[in-house]
């Protein structure tokens, strides 16, 4: 869906859109809202497709169709968030159902303490060459902040791509702390932040740029800052349970539902599940 689409004349806009059956621009729109509201699953569709707004091809259009066929057999799909312990005066309602899981959940309880997932796929717009950088800011039990972006730096590796992702996440991280202190629910603790590479976690935790990385652009390395005052604890996780993965590419059924059923907020806590027990 990268490679470079022929501009099309206006009659052959205007022809294609008829045959569709949808208005391409209006189309996009109309699944932009749920993805900011509460659709953290069709973002780097939405993300992807919009950047054939101006010339989209007929591939595009039936891209686009598989996603609201989607959104309409999945109407009733929300982020879910959970307390630490139950509330008496609070209804009942029944629980989420989760996904066949093969994987090994990772942190499955809701936490007043947020955390996050980072992850960037290197070179997937074969064009221009920028990278895609997936975010998931998890607090709660579910996510709270996520964001998929074609990063403005051209990487000159997997590990460059990666570490301009992990600034941007920190910087959404320190917003959210701000608004979640101005609200009483101060974050005390580091925030701990999973990503996957280990060539970027070595470089935000040397607190020095390295001889290959001096070609990066400065604002890049304010992230050894954060680590260094212990606002930031950047932490390894196995690709598999790196959550931002389904931000960036497309994932075979089972893995894009384990990492759903996290950031939607579908696992259970451990006294939701005592409760059911007794």
């Amino acid at each position: 869906m990268q490679t470079p689409t022929p501009v099309l004349s206006d009659a052959t806009r205007t022809s294609l859109e008829e045959r569709m059956g949808i208005k391409y621009r209006k189309a996009m729109g109309e699944i932009m809202y749920p993805m900011i509201k509460c659709r953290p699953d069709i973002s780097p569709h939405a993300i992807i497709l919009s950047q054939f707004m101006a010339n989209p091809a007929e591939v595009h259009y039936e891209a686009l169709k598989d996603v609201i066929a989607y959104l309409a057999d999945t109407p009733e799909e929300g982020i879910h968030y959970w307390r630490e312990k139950p509330h008496s005066e609070l209804p009942q309602a029944p629980h989420p159902s989760l996904h066949h899981d093969n994987l090994q959940p990772h942190d499955p309880q809701p936490s007043q303490n947020m955390h996050a997932y980072v992850d960037s796929d290197w070179g997937t717009n074969t064009v221009r060459r920028n990278s895609l950088t997936g975010m998931i800011i998890m607090f709660a039990g579910g996510a709270i902040g996520y964001k998929t972006k074609f990063q403005t730096v051209i990487a000159h590796s997997s590990t460059e791509a990666e570490f301009v992702a992990a600034c941007d996440t920190a910087k959404l991280i320190l917003f959210y702390c701000s608004l979640l202190d101005d609200i009483g629910i101060s974050q005390t603790e580091a925030t701990v932040m999973y990503e996957d590479n280990n060539g970027a976690l070595l470089m935000a935790n040397a607190q020095q740029p390295t001889r290959r990385t001096r070609h990066m652009e400065l604002k890049h390395f304010a992230i050894l800052d954060w680590v260094e005052q212990d606002l930031l604890i950047l932490t390894h996780i196995p690709t598999s349970l790196n959550v931002a993965d389904a931000m960036t590419k497309p994932l075979e059924k089972t893995l894009f539902y384990h990492h759903y059923d996290k950031y939607m907020g579908l696992r259970v806590p451990d006294y939701c599940v005592t409760e059911q027990n007794n």
